[in-house]
């Protein structure tokens, strides 16, 4: 089963999208509502990959930890969640390796062939 950390800044949506990841057949290892936090988290316990939110608690987005990952090296693939739809946004986050980005809400079906997409 592949481990998952899951960054959401909003409670209702950790409920639920920890509920369709366990579904999914994914093992939420542990769960983040900042991007500072989530970082540490992700580094210390090192899963196989990470679902985002892009606007978290903190000063860091789902991107900025992308980022500082990138910086150090790791290549853990990244969904990015997000409300904004603009191609701007989703051409930003396409652009980096191993990352996906997917518009919310989010459907399990769509969930499922993403995440297929970034972990196969």
């Amino acid at each position: 089963m592949k481990k998952v950390i899951l960054l959401e800044d909003d409670h209702l949506l950790i409920i639920v999208q920890s509920k369709m990841l366990q579904r999914l057949g994914y093992d939420v290892i542990e769960t983040s509502i900042s991007g500072e936090e989530g970082l540490k988290k992700i580094q210390s316990l090192n899963p196989d990959f990470v679902v985002s939110d892009q606007n978290l608690s903190g000063r860091m987005k789902g991107l900025d930890v992308v980022e500082a990952l990138r910086k150090e090296n790791n290549e853990i693939p990244v969904l990015i969640l997000s409300g904004d739809t603009t191609y701007e946004h989703l051409k930003t986050a396409s652009d980096i390796n191993n990352v996906q980005p997917l518009s919310k809400p989010v459907r399990v079906d769509d969930l499922k062939k993403t995440l297929q997409l970034l972990t196969n």
